[in-house]
This record gives C-alpha cells, structure tokens and sequence, in this order.
C-alpha cells in the first residue's frame, strides 16, 4: 500500500487520516440523507440562513468524499480538500453557533473553541503535519531507514 511517493509519513498517518474522514462523513452524510430522502427542513430560527446552510452542508460533503477518495489514490490535492473542507466546517460551525447562542454566546465561547480545537482543527494539524515531503537527492537519505 505504502510505496515511495505517498503522501502521509507513516502508516498510523493513514489510519488516523481514514478514520477522521469516515467520522465526518458520517456526520455530514445524515444530514445529507435527511435533508435529501426523508425532507427535512430547518427549524424556524435557521430560516434566515436557510440558504448558506444547506449550501456549505453540501459542500462541507461532497469535499470530504473527495478529500476520502484521494487518500486512497495517494494524492497531493487531498491536503487541498482537507483544508477547504476544514474552513468550510469552521465556517457552518460558526454560523450554527452564532444562531444557536444568540444572545448569551460570551458563556459558551470557550466550551466552542475548545469543541472546534479538539474534533477539528487540531486533527487536520496533525493530518498536515504528518505530510510526507520526499528528500531532494539520494545523498539526503543515506543512513536513513526506509519503511
């Protein structure tokens, strides 16, 4: 699975990578399915936003299915699909917060923060930092192990 151009720098990267993605899919991919086959709707204090709602579900969707794909095909844009993906998150995260706390969200601004740190973007951080960044020249890699 693992050969000499892939994209992650060890196999834990791919793991962790893998299950990080499904997770989301999961979580992005009912909304999806009620929204599209049982006809859900928003409830009345989202009906303002109605719109950039939907909007970024989808896309926050279709972008992890992508960024999904190209784990698999070991390829550069993955990193590309997973940042947009992750902005894209932040931003619906934000919206949905901003309504749901309209008033009192000064309460809640750490609890947010802290949730939006550790589900999302300190394991996209981690995904990027485990990027694998082939030396330039063989004389880089004399006495270094291969996996």
């Amino acid at each position: 699975m693992l050969h000499d151009e892939r994209i992650l720098k060890n196999k834990f990267a791919y793991f962790f990578t893998i299950v990080f993605l499904l997770g989301w899919i999961i979580y992005y991919g009912v909304f999806v399915i009620n929204v599209l086959l049982k006809g859900y709707r928003l409830v009345e204090k989202y009906i303002k936003f109605r719109i950039p709602i939907y909007f970024l579900n989808f896309i926050a969707f279709i972008l992890l299915i992508l960024t999904f794909v190209h784990v698999f095909k070991e390829s550069r844009k993955m990193f590309k699909y997973l940042n947009s993906t992750c902005i894209t998150i932040i931003i619906l995260a934000s919206v949905s917060f901003y309504i749901n706390y309209d008033g009192k969200w000064g309460a809640y601004i750490y609890s947010f923060l802290f949730g939006l740190t550790l589900f999302l973007i300190g394991p996209v951080l981690l995904i990027n930092y485990f990027k694998h960044i082939p030396a330039k020249s063989e004389i880089e890699n004399i006495g270094k192990h291969n996996d």
